[in-house]
């Protein structure tokens, strides 16, 4: 599939907006209506939920994105469980009967789904057998086999993130061994941080639930779910930047941060690696890699620019990458007796 021309954030963002608008919006006017024009109201956000918005969905990312149509069928069926769980009870009852229209169509793209499976696990484990990276190999096989659409990227994502959102304890697997590997983390002190973090979050969301039940019992269950999504992507980040450790083999190089992005090039192709003691700045272009956007302590030049695979959002190409590492000594040893067979010569 060709990549359209157009940048989707910005219209991914506004769709966004909008969805979250019509939720907010129309909540708020169907608990301040009077009684008698409440189910007026109530029709009005049905049809808002699932005619309005699949339709701006489509006329917004669908078409100018050139996705398939077929995508259509997962918004649809989003939105309509949302008004579900929105709408007073006697409206459900229409709910159900739209239900029963996408049904059948639903039921097809399932059966066409699982027959993908089989390809998509025979070209993951070719990827898995030469590029130690789990994460980013199922991401590349689902482009392979579904389509190198921004849908199939961000479920992708969105599966990485939920494997170490909910499976934190499973050990990271990889198909190659690596010769040396190297955590990020410790010097940084951000398991502390992330601690810190995760109380304040904790007391927030249970403070402003209490506030919004005054309100809205609905809206409190909904902004309360999206919080606990936020809690298991916050969970996410620190388990795989506890598991996803830099690794280096005879030949190649893996360096990342986590879930957050990874480059993997050839040993033969760095330039120079320095240690940082204090904050770094340049007027060079280079990549902002460390666990805290603005440190780091290790960086690393190419001789020629390496690729940069994000999680979220398009790569990039940079010579210098910024990030963290926690035994510079040992890492640049190893470097050392891979490049040169010698000691001390980086």
């Amino acid at each position: 599939m060709t990549a359209p021309s157009i940048k989707p954030s910005r219209n991914i963002i506004l769709i966004s907006i909008i969805a979250l608008f019509i939720v907010t919006f129309g909540l708020s006017l169907l608990h301040s209506v009077p009684y008698k024009i409440k189910d007026k109201v109530a029709s009005g956000l049905l049809a808002d939920l699932v005619i309005t918005f699949p339709v701006l969905y489509y006329l917004m990312i669908v078409r100018p994105l050139r996705l398939p149509v077929k995508r259509m069928l997962i918004v649809i069926s989003i939105c309509m469980v949302v008004a579900y769980l929105i709408l007073p009870q006697h409206q459900r009852s229409y709910i159900l009967q739209l239900r029963k229209l996408t049904a059948a169509a639903e039921i097809l793209f399932i059966i066409y789904a699982v027959t993908k499976f089989r390809r998509l696990n025979k070209v993951y484990k070719t990827h898995q057998a030469t590029l130690p990276d789990p994460i980013y190999n199922l991401r590349s096989a689902m482009a392979h086999v579904l389509g190198n659409s921004l849908a199939i990227k961000l479920i992708a994502s969105e599966l990485a993130v939920l494997r170490y959102g909910l499976l934190w304890w499973k050990k990271e697997k990889t198909g190659v061994k690596a010769v040396h590997t190297f955590s990020t983390h410790r010097e940084t002190g951000y398991i502390a941080i992330w601690c810190i973090l995760m109380v304040a979050i904790l007391v927030e969301m249970v403070a402003f639930h209490l506030l919004l039940l005054k309100w809205s019992h609905t809206a409190a269950i909904i902004l309360t779910a999206l919080t606990l999504y936020s809690m298991i992507l916050f969970i996410a980040d620190l388990s795989a930047i506890l598991k996803r450790k830099i690794q280096l083999t005879e030949t190649h190089m893996l360096l990342r941060t986590g879930l957050r992005w990874r480059i993997y090039t050839g040993i033969s192709n760095i330039e120079s690696v320095r240690k940082i003691t204090n904050d770094y700045h340049s007027e060079d272009d280079y990549f902002k890699g460390g666990i805290i956007k603005t440190g780091g302590n290790l960086l690393i030049s190419f001789k020629e620019p390496v690729q940069i695979d994000r999680l979220y959002g398009a790569g990039k190409k940079s010579r210098i990458v910024l990030m963290n590492i926690d035994d510079y000594p040992a890492f640049a040893d190893a470097l050392n007796i891979h490049l040169t067979g010698k000691e001390n010569s980086i």
